[in-house]
């Protein structure tokens, strides 16, 4: 995978972070950046600027671009899920003209939870790293009583490395 960045030299300071997180695992005791588990790509960061080409590894699952842009925070974050696929390219654009493009990748889609879902605080059901972890690795149900309505039928644990689907986004959609 391959990472272009334009119109960051005109919005550096416009981004309060700016992170791409490789991802293999998921911990839903946590939500935002804390619930992603794998190794963070340290050559993303705020300050970046524009670059042409920022090779990035094909050796995990997922790729997760996250940039928090300032109030008001729903309009202005950037997220960009996606799964190593040759000949792919997946591309966002931001609020503030900054587009990041990843070539060699296939943009995955992060459905939204409804609110309380599980039970869970808006922190967690709002938040798209949360959201994009449910989706790809199910969620463990703690060991306290829940209300039967509002079970996932999603896995309750996360599959191991090679069973870690790579687009299949019906699941979670069917379920809500």
């Amino acid at each position: 995978m391959r990472l272009e960045v334009r119109g960051m030299e005109k919005a550096t300071q416009r981004f309060v972070q700016l992170w791409g997180m490789y991802v293999d695992r998921f911990d839903p005791s946590h939500h935002c950046m804390d619930c992603l588990k794998g190794s963070r790509e340290r050559r993303l960061h705020r300050e970046i600027g524009d670059i042409e080409s920022l090779e990035l590894s094909n050796d995990w699952p997922y790729f997760y671009l996250c940039g928090l842009g300032r109030a008001p925070r729903r309009d202005s974050n950037v997220h960009l899920a996606v799964s190593p696929r040759q000949g792919a390219v997946a591309s966002v654009g931001s609020l503030y003209g900054v587009t990041f493009t990843i070539h060699d990748a296939l943009a995955l889609r992060v459905d939204r939870l409804p609110k309380r879902w599980m039970g869970l605080d808006k922190e967690f059901t709002d938040c798209r790293n949360f959201q994009f972890g449910v989706q790809q690795f199910g969620y463990k149900l703690a060991d306290v009583p829940v209300d039967t309505d509002s079970q996932s039928l999603l896995p309750e644990q996360a599959p191991s490395h090679s069973e870690v689907p790579t687009q299949d986004v019906s699941l979670l959609s069917k379920v809500l």
